[in-house]
C-alpha cells in the first residue's frame, strides 16, 4: 500500500471566503519506510496573506513573488497522489481548501483522486481521549524530535506527521485483523472516503474501546 502524507499552509482559515493555499508538502511512505519521494511547491495565492497567517508559518507575501499558481501545479500534485491511501492531520481543513482549488479549475474534488484519506487527528483521540492531540502535543507524546519546527511548514510537518503515525500505528500491522478493503478496526472508524460504493460497517466507540484493551494486554503479557 502507497500512502502519502499531506499538509498545507494558507492564507487564513475559511476556504469558502476566499482564502488560498500557499504551500503543500506530501511525504510517501511504503511498506512502513518513508521513501526519497516527495512533492512540495509553494503556490502564489492571488491574493495578500495576512499578517496574522505570515506569524503561523512565515510564508510572506515578498517570498510568494514569482511562484506558481495552483493551476500551473495541479496536474503534477493530482499524478503524485493519485490512487494513494492520504493521512491528513485535521484531514477536513486541507481536503476543504483543496476542493476548492480543484473547483475552480472545474477538476472533480480530492477525494475522486485518492484510494482513501485517513485523518490522523480522528485516529489520536480515539487512542488518547481528552488530551491534547495536535501534531505539536503528539510529537512530545511519542518523543518525535520537532526542535527545527520554528513555523508551520507543510513540508516539514507531513515529515512529522510520517514520523508520529508511525509511533501511534506502531505493532498493529502484525497484531490488527484486517477486512477486506485493507482496513484495520480502528482505522474503519476515521476512514473518509472509500472508493467503492458497497456498505461500509465502522466500529463503534465501545468497540474500539474494547480493541484498545485488548491490545493493551499483549504489550503487557508475554506471549
Amino acid at each position: 500500500m502507497r500512502y502519502i502524507f499531506l499538509d498545507t499552509e494558507t492564507t487564513g482559515l475559511d476556504a469558502k471566503n476566499g482564502d488560498r493555499i500557499v504551500e503543500i508538502g506530501c511525504i510517501e511512505m511504503k511498506e512502513r519506510n518513508l521513501t526519497k519521494n516527495s512533492f512540495h511547491e509553494y503556490l502564489h495565492p492571488e491574493r495578500q496573506v495576512p499578517q496574522e497567517a505570515i506569524n503561523i508559518h512565515g510564508i510572506t507575501n515578498e517570498f510568494l513573488i514569482g511562484k506558481p499558481l495552483f493551476k500551473e501545479k495541479a496536474q503534477q500534485f493530482l499524478d503524485f497522489i493519485q490512487g494513494s491511501t492520504v493521512i491528513i492531520h485535521n484531514a477536513a481543513f486541507d481536503i476543504g481548501f483543496l476542493d476548492a482549488e480543484l473547483s475552480r479549475l472545474d477538476l472533480m474534488p480530492f477525494t475522486s483522486y485518492v484510494y482513501e484519506v485517513i485523518d490522523s487527528l480522528k485516529k489520536a483521540r480515539t487512542l488518547y481521549p481528552g488530551r491534547k492531540n495536535s501534531l505539536d502535543a503528539l510529537c512530545d507524546r511519542l518523543e518525535v524530535d520537532r526542535s527545527n519546527r520554528e513555523y508551520h511548514g507543510a513540508l516539514l510537518d507531513s515529515s512529522l506527521l510520517a514520523k508520529v503515525w508511525l509511533s501511534m500505528t506502531r505493532g498493529q500491522d502484525d497484531l490488527l485483523i484486517q477486512n477486506s478493503s485493507g482496513m484495520n478496526n480502528i482505522e474503519q472508524e476515521i476512514i473518509i472516503n472509500v472508493q467503492d460504493n458497497g456498505i461500509v460497517l465502522h466500529a463503534s466507540l465501545d468497540e474500539i474501546g474494547e480493541h484498545q484493551r485488548m491490545l493493551s494486554k499483549f504489550k503487557t503479557h508475554s506471549w
